[in-house]
Formats: C-alpha cells, sequence, structure tokens
C-alpha cells in the first residue's frame, strides 16, 4: 500500500522560492504587462540569486504560462463554489461559461495574455477541465444533461469557450455573447433551446446578484 511520503527539506524550499518567483511575477505581469517582464526585476522582487531563476523556469516565457497557468485554475475553481452545490447543474454549467467568457471584457489585458500564448489552448485545457469535467457529470447523473461522450464534449465547450474569448477581444460580437452561448452550450448537452436559454438568463442574474 503506498504512503504519502513528507517533502524533504531542500523540497519544501524549493517550493517556497520556486512561489516567491511566480507571485513576484504575478505582480510585475499585473504593472506593466509580459512585453516589460524583466527576470532581473522579477528575481529581485523575489529576493532570490539571479542565476537561481533558470533552476525553476527555462525561460522567463515558461514563468509566464505557469502564471497563466495558476489564474486560469484559480478561475476555473471559483466557477464551482460551495453555494452553488445545491443548484441546478445545468444552471452551474451556464453560470461558468459566462464567468470565463466574460474575461474578454471584465479583465482583457489578462484575456488577451490567454489567448496570445503558445500554448494557450492547453492551457486553457488542463487549467479548466478537472472542474468542467466534474460540473459536466453532477448534470449527467442529475438527469439534466444528456451526453454521448463527456470528452468530445468537454472538448468541444472548452475549445469553443476560448476561440469565443479571441471573437470578443477583436470586437467580432455584440454584448451578450456571453449569454448566447451559455444557451447554446446548454442545448448542446440536451436541454430544449427554450429551457437552455431560460437556464441561462437566471444563471446570468445569479452572477450579477
Amino acid at each position: 500500500m503506498s504512503q504519502n511520503v513528507a517533502p524533504t527539506r531542500g523540497e519544501r524550499r524549493r517550493e517556497i522560492t520556486r512561489r516567491k518567483l511566480l507571485d513576484a511575477g504575478r505582480a510585475l505581469i499585473g504593472e506593466r504587462g509580459v512585453a516589460g517582464l524583466r527576470i532581473q526585476e522579477i528575481t529581485e522582487l523575489a529576493d532570490v540569486a539571479l542565476g537561481s531563476f533558470y533552476n525553476y523556469f527555462p525561460a522567463k516565457e515558461d514563468l509566464v504560462e505557469a502564471v497563466v497557468a495558476e489564474s486560469l485554475s484559480s478561475l476555473a475553481a471559483a466557477t464551482l463554489p460551495a453555494e452553488w452545490d445545491d443548484a441546478d447543474p445545468a444552471e452551474v454549467v451556464a453560470a461558468a461559461n459566462m464567468r470565463f467568457v466574460q474575461l474578454a471584457g471584465e479583465d482583457p489585458e489578462f484575456a488577451r495574455l490567454v489567448v496570445n500564448l503558445v500554448h494557450a489552448d492547453d492551457l486553457f485545457l488542463a487549467a479548466t477541465y478537472p472542474y468542467a469535467r466534474t460540473a459536466l457529470e453532477r448534470g449527467i447523473d442529475a438527469g439534466r444533461f444528456v451526453v454521448a461522450d463527456i470528452e468530445v464534449a468537454l472538448t468541444a465547450i472548452i475549445g469553443a469557450a476560448l476561440a469565443l474569448i479571441r471573437e470578443l477581444l477583436a470586437g467580432r460580437h455584440k454584448p451578450g455573447a456571453e449569454l448566447a452561448f451559455a444557451g447554446l452550450v446548454l442545448a448542446s448537452l440536451g436541454l430544449n433551446p427554450r429551457e437552455a436559454a431560460e437556464v441561462a438568463a437566471k444563471a446570468a442574474d445569479r452572477l450579477q446578484g
């Protein structure tokens, strides 16, 4: 039987240093964006030796991707708050999709950072997948969704959300696109179009409340 092994002192110190670098990188990205980010400034703010940076990240871009991945994971986790545990699973899925798509309007700088990363699609999928799968499984178990292949459904929904964020940043959709998207997602999961639109509108009201 496998047992959890406590991290060694060295491993704990490495994790603390990595955490300092990530926090410093996040703060500097928020101040000046990626273009103005310098490794020396990151290490100075983190109080870490300049040469030590490369023990944790091969290049600046790797730290940026790690910061974005953490931010996306935190946002994804927030889409399934405890207070929504008793809510209609369809409403939860609608709200989660709207929260992500609204990034384009609420935090366009971060949204642009996400979509312009080399591995944007992989990062977005990895960060949102566990929470999206949980939300879909709840809906399936409750009889709200009819899904022939959950993996295909997740790939399609997550990929479409990222694509819509890109389109919104490019100004190709009118306000309210996130509501229409949430309704389309629910319809693809088995709700009739009218109910899908009603549930999406209810989720939008709850988010605003």
